[in-house]
C-alpha cells in the first residue's frame, strides 16, 4: 500500500496535545511545506492545538520562514529548542508567557531522540552543569510558564550529572529528497542528514507517526539500497512538495547546488581575505593557537575569520567541522550557514555531537557577548532578545582548548593600525566585560573541573581564565591598560606578572608567515 498522501491527510495525523519533533538546521531538511500547512490549518480550524514541539537546531531563515509559520498562541503549548533562529512570534509568545519555553543544548536534544529510539527514558550527561540548564539555576526554563522540571541533578560514582527527560514523541516531521511508494527515503540533494533519521526512529519507537516531505517520487525498483537514509519501516506518510523552489530549499540562500549536497567538489570556493581591522586582528591572534592537523569548530561571526586567516597563511591541514554533521571542507556562512562545500563526510547531528562530547575537537573558536569577572559567558539571552545556546554548551564543556573571540566593546567600535600600533578611533558604546551577566551559557567553575585551557582574545588584549578569574596576559602595541582596557570593564582583572605585547606580526599588512 502506497504511503504517498496529500498534505491535508498528513496533517490529519497530528492530534491535539501531540508531542512533535521537527527536523532541520535553518531550512536544511526542514519540511517547511508541512510546517506552513499546520499553521494554516490551525488559523482556519483551531486545530491541531496544544502541541509540544521539540527541535534541535534553529529552523528557519532567521526572519519570516520556518517554525515561526506555525508559532501561534494555542497551537504550541510547550516549546523545547536549542536555538530560536530569530523566531519573533515564538520569542513574543515566550515573553508573554503564552507558551512553556525551554532552551536545552543542541547536542542534548539530539541525544534525546537517540535515547527515545532505544526505548530509554532519559539522557544522562554532564553537558549543561552549572549553566542555566542546571536545575540549581534555571533547569533550562526561560519563562515563568515553564513549570515542569525536565532536567534533574543526579550523582553517579561521586560525580554530578544532569538527567534530561525523554518525552514520548507522537509525530515526527522530517524531510528527504526522494521517496518510493514504500516510504524509503533518500537525501541526495540535502546539504546534510541533520537529525532526520534519529527523529524518525525516536517517533516510531514511541509508537508515533512519521511524516516526510520530499521533492521526488520514484519506483522502489529504481532505488539503490545504499542511497536509502530513512527506511520505509520508519515512515507513515510521504508528502510531495508542490512548490519545492519555495518550500523545499536546500538552504535559505540556495534552492539546490550539487556542490553543497556533496555530489561534486569545486576549487572555486575559498575563504574571503579580510582587511586589517578588528576582526582580522582577533582572527590572527586566534590562528597563533592552532597546531598542524587540528580538528576545529568555528562559531558564527568573528570566529569565522580564523578560517580566512589560516587560508591566507597557507595552513592547509586545518580540519573544520560543523554542528550539522559535516567534517572537512569549507563551512558556509550567511544564508547557507550549517552547510559546507568540499567536505569529507556528512554525519548525522547526533553522531557529530558524540564526537564533540568525547573531546574530539582539538580546539574551538567561539564568540562571546557578555563576560563576568569569574569568566562566565552569556551568549544566549539579553532581556527581550532570546537566541538560545545552540551547540555552544555542548562544545564549550567538551573541548580541551577554547579561544573565545570578540571585540572589547560593541556598538560603534572602530579601530585602525598605524605603523604597527593599534589606535581606537571610536570606542563602542556597549561594554561586554560586566560585573553581572544575565545568563550563564559558559560556566567558568565547570571549566576548572573539566581542566580546560581558556583564553579570551580581543582586538586590544588577551585574557587567560584562571581560578581567580580573568588575567590580562597580552596587550596590543599602542594600547594603554588603564585608558583602553580597564576603563571599558565593570571590574578590574589581575595583570599577569609576565604581561607582554601581542605578536607584532598581527598588526602588519603583510602575512604573518607562520606556516
Amino acid at each position: 500500500m502506497s504511503k504517498i498522501v496529500s498534505i491535508d491527510k498528513a496533517v490529519d495525523l497530528i492530534k491535539d496535545g501531540d508531542t512533535v519533533a521537527l527536523s532541520g538546521f535553518m531550512l536544511a531538511t526542514a519540511a517547511r511545506e508541512v510546517i506552513v500547512a499546520i499553521g494554516t490549518r490551525f488559523k482556519e480550524n483551531g486545530t491541531p492545538k496544544g502541541l509540544t514541539v521539540y527541535q534541535g537546531a534553529g529552523i528557519g531563515n532567521n526572519f519570516d520562514q520556518g517554525v515561526c509559520e506555525m508559532s501561534y498562541p494555542g497551537l504550541i503549548k510547550r516549546y523545547v529548542t536549542a536555538h530560536f533562529a530569530n523566531n519573533r512570534p515564538m520569542i513574543d509568545m515566550t515573553l508573554n508567557n503564552e507558551v512553556e519555553a525551554y532552551n536545552f543544548p543542541q547536542g542534548v536534544i539530539s541525544h534525546l531522540y537517540r535515547q527515545a529510539a532505544g526505548g530509554k527514558s532519559f539522557e544522562i550527561t554532564r553537558i549543561g552543569l552549572k549553566t542555566y540548564c542546571d536545575p540549581r539555576i534555571k533547569g533550562g526554563k526561560i519563562n515563568s510558564t515553564a513549570k515542569e522540571d525536565l532536567v534533574e541533578l543526579i550523582e553517579i560514582d561521586g560525580k554530578e550529572f544532569l538527567k534530561y527527560k525523554v518525552p514520548n514523541y507522537d509525530i515526527g516531521i522530517i524531510r528527504g529528497t526522494t521517496a518510493d511508494e514504500n516510504g524509503n527515503i533518500t537525501m541526495e540533494e540535502e546539504s546534510s542528514v541533520i537529525d532526520s533519521l534519529d527523529i524518525a526512529m525516536a517517533v516510531k519507537a514511541s509508537g508515533g507517526k512519521v511524516i516526510v516531505q520530499v521533492k521526488n517520487i520514484v519506483s522502489s525498483a529504481s532505488i539503490n539500497r545504499k542511497d536509502v537514509v530513512i527506511p520505509g519501516v520508519f515512515v507513515d506518510a510521504v508528502v510531495i512538495s508542490q512548490n519545492p523552489e519555495e518550500f523545499h530549499r536546500q538552504t535559505p540562500g540556495t534552492y539546490y547546488d550539487p556542490i553543497i549536497s556533496g555530489k561534486y567538489k569545486s576549487e572555486d570556493y575559498s575563504f574571503p581575505k579580510l582587511e586589517l581591522n578588528e576582526r582580522k586582528i582577533i582572527a590572527r591572534r586566534g590562528v597563533l593557537e592552532l597546531n598542524d592537523n587540528s580538528v576545529v569548530n568555528l562559531g558564527i561571526g568573528i570566529p569565522e575569520g580564523v578560517a580566512s586567516v589560516a587560508a591566507e597563511e597557507g595552513l592547509e591541514n586545518i580540519i573544520l567541522t560543523v554542528e550539522s554533521g559535516l567534517i572537512g571542507g569549507i563551512p558556509l556562512g550567511g544564508s547557507n550557514f550549517g552547510s559546507a562545500v568540499n567536505s569529507w563526510a556528512s554525519l548525522s547531528m547526533v553522531h557529530q555531537f558524540d564526537f564533540y562530547n568525547h573531546g574530539g575537537l582539538d580546539r574551538t573558536f567561539l564568540g562571546f557577548a557578555e563576560i563576568d569577572e569569574e569568566g562566565n559567558i552569556n551568549v544566549s539571552r539579553f532581556g527581550n532578545r532570546i537566541g538560545g545556546c545552540g551547540g555552544f554548551i555542548d562544545i564549550t564543556q567538551s573541548t580541551k582548548n577554547i579561544v573565545f573571540c570578540g571585540t572589547m566593546t560593541a556598538d560603534g567600535l572602530k579601530v585602525r593600525v598605524i605603523n604597527g600600533k593599534l589606535e581606537i578611533v571610536n570606542e563602542g558604546k556597549k561594554k561586554k566585560f560586566l560585573k553581572n551577566i544575565e545568563e550563564i551559557t559558559f560556566s567558568a567553575q565547570q571549566s576548572f573541573e573539566n581542566e580546560q585551557n581558556i583564553i579570551f582574545v580581543t582586538e586590544r588584549c588577551v585574557f587567560k581564565l584562571e581560578k581567580d578569574g580573568l588575567v590580562l596576559i597580552e596587550i596590543a602595541p599602542g594600547i594603554d591598560v588603564d585608558k583602553h582596557i580597564f576603563s571599558q570593564m565593570e571590574f578590574t582583572p589581575r595583570i599577569s606578572d609576565e604581561l607582554k605585547e601581542m605578536d607584532a606580526r598581527i598588526f602588519s599588512e603583510r602575512t604573518m608567515n607562520i606556516k
